[in-house]
């Protein structure tokens, strides 16, 4: 039996069958991803131009947050589909909370702020979690250069491989020939009838383009590559997130075991005993010290001394607590010599006052007492950790926050002024040269205190010692340059120097 085979369908059933055909199909991703990218190589001439604007040739001062804030703000505008309602929120807030140390003072300490607390926001941005965000954002660092790198040439060879003849003119004249027509004659129109407009204008077409330098090119490229990753963060999502395999190891016994633990906290403790004793004779007491040593001698080498001696307790109990489950009397051991490394240091707390009392405050001598603090909360912090039997993560992350929040607040405090303030108003020796090295913080203390002004002083301290000059008041040239301590300063300095009779009443 033979089989009739019909290749292909008539013409007249294809012509009939069109409502068999399924939906267009979309537009190629690489079309809508290329649009895509243009629009943001758009937004990153502006900003690129922003900044130009606002950094270049300027004092770095306000502009830097400036720049940063319209940075993420243009990075929130690109991702702002794959956000939600909340994450915007948070990571607007996170942006003003690390710009404004930036505002009080463009210090190196303000710019670490914002530098670490900008990777944070951008890896925010790429959609990385919460718990994720610390290790997203140190990789970051190497992550943006090379992402920036990668599609700069990719962007080069596609304007050298652009070739006009693939424009459609036909189209690009009847889309836009209306709109922009329209538009200019409407200008025309409104800027003849007003006349602010048209000295706007004239101001505009009078503006002169500067010629780009060598130096100038590099900011430019350098500004590009750092605005770039903030716009494109949803790029590196993955690579941001990566958790590297974990290995499932066996813990063999080492030099810190039970037994060694035990036995040295048995020998810490009789040590720590008798530096705890001889603090309580020497400081506390009214014991005499043994001749050729001073109170001010016996506090000032046991400070720095004591607070290394702390850290190293600290460290020591960290790496001993798993030692510690099921032997009450090891931990009750450690327990006592962490007592008593708290009260070491709080005896160098005590030895460093007295010593400041004797001989003044410094820029060193303010950050003992700082890390003072920060090792005798994270001590208790240990305390607590052992006492509830938490793992070692728990204790980095409250001790991280707790150095993380001080150096916040630190970015604020105006500790020139602090020294100054407090060497000139206690009966301490007057160091003309430690003051005369101070920054502008210290300006209205110095001012205060000191018959001459502060300038005439100092510069009789460079005749006798060889010390270097005045702090100098810096006056920005314009807003950009603007800092919030530098106002304060400077309003400070006014309403000294201007008399009572020259203040107007309302």
């Amino acid at each position: 039996m033979e089989t009739n085979m019909m290749r292909g369908v008539p013409l007249a059933m294809k012509r009939d069958g069109w409502w068999l055909d399924g939906p267009r199909p979309a537009l190629p991703p690489r079309w809508r991803t290329g649009r895509k990218d243009w629009l943001q190589a758009a937004l990153l001439m502006v900003l690129i131009a922003l900044g130009d604007v606002l950094v270049w040739q300027a004092v770095p001062g306000i502009s830097l947050a400036l720049m940063g804030a319209v940075t993420v703000a243009a990075g929130i505008g690109v991702a702002w589909p794959r956000l939600a309602a909340r994450s915007r929120i948070v990571i607007a807030l996170g942006t003003a909370l690390c710009l404004l140390p930036l505002v009080e003072l463009v210090q190196p300490l303000s710019l670490l702020i914002a530098l670490a607390g900008l990777s944070t926001i951008c890896a925010a941005l790429a959609g990385v979690q919460r718990a994720d965000l610390v290790r997203a954002a140190l990789r970051l660092w190497w992550i943006a250069p090379a992402q920036s790198a990668k599609d700069g040439a990719a962007g080069a060879r596609s304007i050298a491989s652009f070739n006009p003849k693939d424009l459609d003119l036909k189209a690009l004249v009847l889309g836009w020939a209306l709109p922009l027509g329209a538009t200019a004659v409407f200008a025309v129109l409104l800027i003849g009838a007003n006349p602010v407009l048209d000295q706007i204008l004239a101001d505009l077409s009078a503006f002169e383009v500067p010629s780009p330098n060598g130096w100038r090119l590099f900011f430019w490229l350098a500004l590009g590559a750092t605005i770039w990753p903030v716009l494109i963060a949803y790029r590196m999502q993955e690579r941001l997130r990566y958790r590297a395999p974990q290995r499932i190891t066996v813990p063999r016994q080492g030099i810190v075991n039970a037994g060694s633990v035990a036995r040295s906290l048995i020998a810490f403790n009789a040590l720590f005993a008798v530096q705890s004793g001889m603090d309580v004779l020497y400081l506390y007491g009214d014991a005499t010290l043994p001749e050729g040593i001073s109170p001010a001698t016996y506090a000032h080498r046991g400070a720095y001394p004591l607070l290394a001696t702390a850290l190293l307790a600290g460290v020591f109990a960290v790496v001993a607590r798993p030692h510690l489950q099921g032997r009450p009397i090891v931990r009750g051991l450690m327990y006592l010599w962490l007592a008593q490394t708290l009260a070491l240091v709080f005896a160098s707390l005590w030895r460093l006052d007295l010593y400041v009392e004797s001989f003044g405050l410094t820029r060193l001598r303010m950050a003992a007492y700082i890390w003072m603090g920060l090792v005798a909360i994270g001590l208790g912090i240990v305390v607590v950790q052992i006492r509830r039997d938490m793992p070692t993560s728990w204790m980095l992350l409250r001790s991280g926050a707790l150095g993380v929040l001080t150096l916040y607040i630190c970015a604020f405090i105006n500790f020139d002024g602090i020294v100054a303030k407090h060497n000139l108003t206690q009966p301490v020796p007057q160091d003309a040269r430690l003051l005369c090295r101070l920054s502008e913080g210290a300006l209205p203390a110095m001012t205060q205190h000191w018959d001459r002004k502060p300038v005439e002083r100092c510069m009789g301290v460079v005749q006798d010692y060889g010390a270097s000059t005045a702090p100098d008041l810096f006056q920005p040239a314009d807003w950009r340059e603007w800092g919030f301590r530098n106002w304060r300063v400077r309003r400070s300095l006014a309403a000294m120097t201007v008399s009572p009779n020259e203040i107007a009443v309302p």
